[in-house]
């Protein structure tokens, strides 16, 4: 068995995604439609999983894909730093590198960084009006969270 790992360890933390698709739903906002499909049967897995295994996931679940579109599918999610593999005599296994939880987390600190870098103030203003329209309540939770960050940040600059 011999472990594959794709670039950088900071790869794991932040993977290549390069578009963001705010028309689309869930994982298919930063992923295409087979590559979500992908990542989901490779979570859903009891353990690495093969191409086979994935293209057999995804035909259960009425996607019909060829052995060689989910191979090259994989292959690219590996490259993007969302999948490890190792290899199996001549196949690869492949295993996620973030964890759902993760990977929305990552998703969603880089669209933010991106639209503060850009555009801070209008973005704020966003949020805080769309908070408010959804639900009130998470302004207050908000200003809790803002209030945290301003004592924990003092406290660091008092040592």
């Amino acid at each position: 068995m011999v472990s594959d790992k794709a670039g950088k360890a900071d790869d794991l933390d932040q993977p290549d995604l390069a578009v963001f698709r705010p028309g689309k739903e869930g994982l298919e906002q930063a992923l295409g439609t087979l590559e979500a499909q992908v990542m989901e049967a490779v979570w859903d897995a009891d353990g690495p999983a093969a191409v086979e295994d994935v293209r057999a996931a995804l035909e259960a679940n009425g996607k019909e894909s060829a052995y060689t579109t989910v191979m090259t599918t994989m292959s690219r999610l590996f490259d993007k730093g969302l999948l490890k593999r190792e290899l199996h005599g001549r196949a690869y296994h492949y295993s996620p590198a973030l964890t759902r939880t993760e990977l929305g987390s990552s998703v969603t600190r880089r669209v933010l960084d991106a639209l503060l870098g850009s555009f801070a103030e209008p973005a704020m203003a966003y949020f805080v009006e769309a908070l408010g329209d959804e639900d009130p309540d998470r302004l207050e939770t908000l200003a809790e969270m803002i209030k945290q960050r301003r004592s924990d940040a003092e406290a660091q600059g008092d040592q």
